[in-house]
């Protein structure tokens, strides 16, 4: 695809995502870090808490700084991955509302390392399938499922439409 989007998030799944895997992530964080104090109560026996949390922090403290550095990279992969399944169920979108509103529509082409390549293909054989029997207008030619599409009309060829 030739055009590169600028935005980022487009769309809630992606919100939801994020969101549900760090709680999961602060969560284990959580029952892990607590766990280990236990632990390390277990072990001591009968002491000041306060003390012993103090000492037990002092010991695992790098446990947290790693925790703070390698947060952000699990989080910038989490939003690369619900990106390429989100890119492509937003363009599925905006092809059916296409075609919900009587418009012509364009096949489908989705960026390398896109997911959803299988649906890609059968969204558009529909298209090719509903424009043989003149349901649909299908923009630009037909393109067999794993070849790279060609470049899209220029606007003024759509008669001022914009792809």
């Amino acid at each position: 695809m030739r055009e590169r989007r600028t935005v980022v998030w487009i769309d809630r799944f992606q919100s939801r995502l994020v969101l549900r895997l760090g709680l999961y992530w602060l969560v284990y964080q959580l029952a892990l870090w607590n766990f280990l104090f236990v632990w390390r109560l277990l072990e001591e026996g009968k002491g000041d808490p306060v003390e012993q949390y103090g000492r037990f922090f002092r010991d695992f403290y790098p446990m947290l700084l790693c925790f703070l550095i390698v947060a952000p990279f699990f989080a910038w992969d989490a939003l690369r991955f619900a990106h390429r399944v989100v890119g492509p169920l937003y363009r599925f979108r905006r092809t059916v509302q296409a075609l919900a509103a009587g418009q012509p529509v364009r096949r489908v082409q989705l960026r390398d390392g896109d997911y959803l390549v299988e649906m890609r293909d059968d969204l558009n054989a529909l298209l090719d399938a509903l424009e043989r029997q003149g349901v649909i207008r299908v923009l630009g030619p037909a393109v067999p499922p794993n070849e790279e599409p060609a470049a899209a009309p220029a606007p003024e060829a759509l008669g001022g439409q914009t792809p």
